[in-house]
């Protein structure tokens, strides 16, 4: 029996391309929650501009949701490359993660329809604890000893700030957003600087 148990341990493909499938069809299920307006057909030309500069929110809610899920994706992929095999921990963190990825299309769909006190802060908290599930993912592999063996302690600290500071950010946004949607919106923002920061940190660290 040990032979099989070391040999699942070993396997990450499978669970690589049900992750990269999932993302797929989440990121698929984004662009097609996205409406056309209606209005008269007489009357188009006079209205549909004004008609799609008001859905706004769907835009906006599908741009952020599509960069969030695709740069989750890069740190996923960052994630596994680094680990050398698995348990039942990593399978059901993993499945964790998917689950909220999968949820984010719901929460998109609630953004644009209430664009206000409940839609910002309830599109951040998902996203937020999307990103928390990656960085315990994170956290759990490097204390279970299945990383890189020739993995720095410094670079897995940095990458760890790195899977913790967009759910810091998300966590900023659904607080302030609470009380002012546009700050909170805006607070979204961070994540380029940050994430920026931490990124040249970490190639520096790889580097050293």
């Amino acid at each position: 029996m040990a032979d099989p148990i070391r040999r699942e341990a070993d396997e990450t493909d499978r669970l690589l391309a049900l992750s990269d499938g999932v993302i797929a069809i989440v990121i698929t299920l984004l662009v097609l929650d996205l409406t056309v307006p209606s209005v008269p057909r007489d009357e188009q030309l006079a209205l549909l501009p004004t008609a799609i500069a008001q859905q706004w929110p769907e835009f906006l809610g599908f741009v952020l949701s599509f960069l969030v899920v695709g740069f989750y994706w890069v740190l996923h992929r960052r994630t596994f490359v680094h680990i050398e095999r698995h348990d039942r921990g990593v399978v059901y963190l993993n499945l964790c993660f998917l689950l909220l990825v999968a949820f984010v299309p719901y929460a998109t769909n609630v953004f644009t329809a209430y664009p206000g006190r409940f839609g910002v802060p309830f599109l951040s908290a998902v996203l937020a604890l999307t990103g928390c599930s990656l960085a315990a993912l994170w956290i759990y592999a490097d204390r279970r000893e299945v990383l890189d063996a020739g993995l720095r302690s410094r670079t897995v600290q940095i990458q760890a700030a790195r899977f913790l500071a967009s759910p810091s950010v998300f966590t900023l946004a659904a607080i302030v957003g609470r009380y002012r949607p546009l700050f909170g919106m805006a607070a979204w923002l961070f994540l380029l600087p940050i994430n920026g920061a931490l990124q040249s940190r970490l190639v520096a660290s790889l580097d050293g």
